[in-house]
């Protein structure tokens, strides 16, 4: 790998004392009920400033028959500002998956980067396997998917968009492979039937948690 590429990989680190006591300070004081903070700390060199940030996940809930969903937020942090007002509300992202027994936090998040509705959600998180496998065959056709036809993908994401060769905006399925490669395949509703219509890769890295 060449040196620069190295110098290139972001480093983490994991929080100092004081960045924790802030944190928890901080969210006390908030409404939201306790919960514990999972840390996300990277810079892209040694020449940059740290960013941190502290992950809350909101408690899982029973949506419609196995559908659950959850909330998380995350906190940035200032550690040039005022002790009392070093955190603040970065972002908020949604999640969802299918559990017919407690609703338990699985190892592995499908992330909703639109709002939809329980009815089809559900359905595309419980079909989104036999979904890919009938994506595969439009894999070989497309030259951007063509590469990574025989890869392992994992749902990450569920979107809501107009594929590359239509005008109509269609749910959209995310894949994250197990290298560095991304899938989105778009679906199309037929009554109630679910077909793969169209799809497009790309060599990125897996978003984060």
């Amino acid at each position: 790998m060449p040196a620069h590429a190295q110098d290139a990989q972001p480093e983490r680190r994991e929080p100092t004392g004081q960045e924790t006591a802030s944190f928890t300070a901080f969210y006390r004081s908030t409404p939201a009920q306790p919960s514990a903070a999972v840390f996300d700390i990277v810079r892209k060199s040694r020449k940059d400033a740290w960013r941190v940030e502290a992950i809350v996940d909101g408690a899982p809930y029973r949506a419609a028959g196995a559908l659950c969903r959850m909330t998380q937020q995350r906190y940035a942090y200032n550690a040039r500002a005022a002790a009392d007002q070093r955190w603040s509300m970065a972002a908020g992202k949604r999640f969802a998956w299918l559990d017919r027994a407690t609703c338990g936090r699985p190892g592995r998040l499908v992330e909703l980067k639109q709002r939809i509705p329980d009815a089809d959600l559900a359905p595309l998180i419980g079909q989104h396997g036999v979904l890919l496998l009938r994506a595969r065959l439009l894999f070989a056709g497309n030259t951007s998917c063509a590469p990574h036809r025989s890869l392992r993908f994992r749902l990450a994401a569920i979107d809501v968009s107009a594929p590359p060769h239509g005008r109509e905006e269609l749910h959209a399925l995310v894949f994250d492979s197990d290298r560095t490669a991304r899938a989105q395949v778009w679906i199309k509703k037929r009554g109630a039937e679910l077909n793969a219509w169209d799809v497009a890769c790309s060599d990125a890295t897996p978003a984060a948690r």
